[in-house]
């Protein structure tokens, strides 16, 4: 069964004392084998970018910050430099497929993460959200998720703001309001154990 997992932006920039407890938590159900496809999503923040130009920020345009988070990295595999975009094929390991999109906005739809969904013909299983930051990038992600007719679950426990505790919570609140509660899940370990109840069965 197709299980598609999307990891939005796990970046060393978007990791502070607040939320660095993600990027091993997003590693560890990775490595559990359970997701197929993978798709990580990484922000670069580009002169032409919304954010360069409008907010003026530099946030998030080297390698020191728009680089990955370690434990991130070690999942993916070969990871390409900042100046490929698009999707790049990440080959397979953990028992699925991998991708990478490379972006310049806050959502990962772009219409490269389109075409890789509409290629990969999924099942309608919905999209699994994990990442960073919970009221920015993976907020609009499961919103614009949720607006093409495909299901969101945002698991909670593995999401995060490098801002605080605070931004994080309000955007869960947000997103139960705008995607449905049962659809932010506070706790993954339930649902895993039935998968792998069922990987064994």
């Amino acid at each position: 069964m197709q299980r598609p997992l999307l990891v939005i932006d796990v970046q060393r920039g978007n990791i502070t004392e607040y939320n660095r407890f993600i990027p091993g938590g997003i590693a560890s159900i990775v490595k559990a084998g359970l997701f197929d496809p993978i798709i990580f999503t990484r922000y670069v923040n580009t002169p032409d970018s919304p954010a360069r130009r409008l907010l003026e920020s530099k946030f998030m345009s080297d390698a020191g910050e728009a680089g990955m988070a370690p434990e991130i990295s070690e999942v993916m595999g070969n990871v390409p430099p900042l100046t490929e975009y698009g999707v790049t094929d990440l080959g397979s390991n953990y028992n699925a497929k991998r991708f990478l999109v490379t972006k310049n906005i806050y959502t990962a739809f772009t219409p490269e993460l389109e075409e890789l969904l509409s290629q990969l013909e999924l099942e309608n299983t919905g999209l699994y959200i994990v990442g960073a930051d919970t009221e920015s990038n993976v907020l609009k992600t499961a919103v614009d998720c949720f607006e093409r007719g495909i299901e969101p679950i945002v698991f909670s426990q593995f999401c995060g703001s490098h801002r605080g505790l605070g931004y994080h919570e309000k955007a869960l609140d947000i997103m139960k309001e705008l995607i449905g509660d049962t659809r932010v899940i506070k706790d993954y370990m339930p649902l895993r154990q039935r998968w792998e109840r069922a990987k064994k069965g």
